[in-house]
């Protein structure tokens, strides 16, 4: 049976992580005897999160030496015993198949191994349980490395903060730095610390205690980089039935949702102009950017009324010589025109080696007049408020 805490971790991992890549039903049947993965089993990418989840039954409390007792025998021991099965069975078995939140069958093995989140998370529910316990962030373990400890209440706040997948990886990252790098100290600070201190500056060798007011000072500019409403029903959006059904859109949205907030407040920017565009019936060339990060690049794509037939062969056209241009391994393009009282986007994803093409270099050639070289633009990792 599924307890409260379960459901509220899962439910916080898919709006983070969508349907997609967030697994819940965990078991799998190898050869040698049915087996289970963690409560909730992240995988998006390069990113792989594997989250156990305790909870404290509030019928059976007892005293706090029998709670403290609880913690060790049931955190310390059970849920770290869960996670490094985990990570043993990912590294043993080269087929792993359990059902997303989509009900989509996905072969897990494949993912990278290296750099795995390993988190337990425990609901306590008023258990009587110590403040040293309480303070505990992190277990080290010989089979599976260090393993992020979290109350319930600091997961929530880390994934309101923290709402992109990558976001979330490098905090967990910075958050296990900064534990080796003060172990002695960090049990005297509070989840809101170091998340404060990670918001400022992702240098781990000090600590400045003014850090902690950073979450009231983060600029509330959500909505300037919000795609939820994009990602989270994307599976919805597709037209055809054929592709509804099927797993090619995953590729597309794990680029996606892989970018952080910088970079999706680039992605809706470029989006908004060509819905504009076509609304207004406005000619534009194509918006574009990449990202060095992940190697992939991004093309938008107004198309006007008199050019709807051609489609789909513009964009590939422009996906393609974007992509050749920046010597890009991977290119999404959207496109959008209007037909009649709504608004149709179609999408492209090419995935493959740069490689020279005599076309492709003198399209690029071509286009030099009008969109010159580009620009290397910085942005802002959080912005905080003076």
């Amino acid at each position: 049976m599924t307890t409260k805490s379960e459901n509220i971790v899962a439910k916080i991992s898919s709006n983070v992580f969508y349907k997609e890549f967030t697994f819940d039903k965990n078991n799998f049947y190898p050869k040698d005897g049915n087996k289970e993965l963690a409560d909730t089993v992240l995988w998006l990418g390069d990113l792989l999160f594997i989250i156990q989840v305790k909870e404290r039954n509030p019928n059976e409390i007892k005293t706090q030496k029998e709670e403290n007792d609880w913690f060790d025998n049931i955190i310390l021991k059970k849920a770290k015993k869960q996670i490094t099965n985990s990570v043993e069975y990912l590294n043993k078995y080269s087929e792993i198949k359990i059902k997303n939140m989509r009900n989509h069958s996905i072969d897990i093995s494949k993912a990278n191994k290296n750099g795995i989140n390993k988190i337990i998370i425990y609901m306590l529910n008023n258990s009587p349980i110590s403040d040293e316990k309480k303070s505990i962030k992190f277990y080290e373990s010989k089979q599976s490395g260090n393993i992020h400890i979290f109350s319930i209440d600091d997961y929530l706040l880390v994934c309101k903060y923290l709402i992109t997948p990558t976001e979330l990886d490098e905090y967990l990252k910075f958050r296990e730095h900064f534990y080796l790098k003060h172990k002695e100290k960090i049990t005297l600070y509070p989840e809101q610390y170091i998340l404060g201190h990670f918001l400022n500056t992702d240098d781990e060798s000090i600590i400045q205690k003014q850090y902690i007011e950073s979450l009231s000072k983060l600029e509330d500019n959500f909505i300037d980089f919000d795609i939820s409403w994009l990602l989270n029903n994307f599976q919805e959006k597709i037209r055809t039935k054929k592709q509804k059904e099927s797993e090619n859109y995953y590729p597309i949205l794990t680029e996606i949702a892989s970018l952080k907030r910088n970079e999706l407040l680039e992605f809706k920017k470029r989006l908004k102009n060509i819905v504009e565009d076509v609304k207004s019936q406005n000619f534009s060339f194509p918006y574009r950017f990449n990202i060095p990060r992940t190697n992939c690049g991004f093309v938008f794509i107004p198309l006007l009324d008199d050019k709807i037939e051609y489609w789909e062969n513009v964009l590939i056209n422009c996906t393609s010589i974007y992509k050749y241009k920046r010597k890009l391994n991977k290119c999404i393009g959207v496109l959008a025109y209007k037909m009649e009282d709504f608004f149709d986007i179609n999408w492209a994803f090419i995935n493959e080696n740069y490689s020279y093409n005599k076309k492709l270099e003198e399209a690029v050639k071509k286009e030099a007049d009008f969109y010159g070289e580009g620009e290397i633009k910085k942005v802002e990792r959080y912005k905080l408020k003076k």
